[in-house]
């Protein structure tokens, strides 16, 4: 169980994640790089935003956890060289790409943003970016489903350049302690609380058992296979073991109680020792996350 200490401040951090979240985004806008605005567009490609809305609202309506895999795509292309769409890049049979490297097990969305993108090129050729197709999905993605609307710079190049050992290199696995996760951030100039904030995006989506499964099976790596993470409740460990047998790294299961929600039962699930990954339970289990 996590102490009282623990327990109060991300109580503190559960009342507060929408506002902080969207502050996050939001608070960049007076830093856009040389040549990014908002209004980058509103010539070249006025309905640019508003075809990228179309088919992610499509998008939705078929499947709600796409705002979950939009939001990770997102993220895992920003972390690896910045926002430059690297990430949708396909291997060579030389070059694996980010896309196929480890950390991006599961990867989805990448199909969905190669169809806005041709509808974009049918409407306006050779002029919206890959890189700013996520960026605009990401977000509208998130509003659709009780997330924050935040403002965002367009006119970003895409990238040529994807490595899938790059990929493994800077983003966070899922079975990284609080320590490792504070320190991973913060190579991206990120405190441990816009970490903790930044982690509620888990309330949406799901997620394959290959992240999980480290957290089920032989935790310490002692050998001993039913050995789970103690911080977890004991029967939601239970339950994920019968969605994520032994072995089973396909299988798929959704990271909160309202995965189609963003809403704060992430962090009353992670405080009630209900998280998914090992990085989640790490919130209020590590020492140094009880003194954040």
């Amino acid at each position: 169980m996590a102490s009282a200490r623990a327990s109060s401040w991300l109580v503190f951090t559960t009342s507060s994640c929408m506002v902080l979240f969207a502050t996050l985004c939001t608070a960049i806008s007076p830093y856009y790089a040389p040549g990014l605005s908002e209004s980058f567009y509103d010539k070249s490609c006025p309905q640019a935003a508003e075809i990228v809305d179309s088919y992610v609202t499509k998008y939705l309506k078929k499947d709600r956890t796409f705002a979950g895999a939009f939001n990770r795509l997102q993220f895992h292309d920003c972390w690896v060289g910045g926002c430059d769409g690297s990430v949708l890049l396909n291997s060579t049979a030389s070059s694996p790409a980010e896309r196929d490297a480890h950390v991006n097990f599961g990867l989805r969305g990448v199909e969905e943003v190669d169809e806005i993108k041709a509808a974009l090129e049918s409407a306006c050729p050779g002029t919206v970016s890959c890189a700013d197709i996520l960026i605009l999905a990401a977000r509208e993605a998130t509003v659709k489903v009780g997330g924050p609307w935040w403002p965002v710079a367009l006119g970003r190049k895409d990238g040529s350049v994807s490595v899938d050992l790059l990929a493994d290199g800077n983003l966070p696995f899922p079975v990284l302690n609080f320590t490792l996760l504070v320190d991973n951030f913060a190579r991206k100039n990120f405190s441990a609380r816009e970490m903790v904030v930044l982690s509620g995006a888990h309330t949406i989506g799901k997620s394959h058992c290959n992240g999980i499964l480290p957290h089920l099976y032989n935790f310490t790596g002692a050998d001993n296979a039913n050995e789970i993470d103690p911080a977890m409740d004991k029967g939601f460990a239970a339950f994920l073991k019968q969605k994520c047998p032994q072995g089973n790294r396909t299988n798929t299961i959704f990271l909160d109680s309202t995965a189609h929600k963003f809403d704060r039962a992430y962090y009353k699930n992670v405080l009630a020792g209900r998280g998914v990954f090992i990085t989640d339970s790490a919130l209020i289990t590590d020492k140094s996350g009880r003194k954040s």
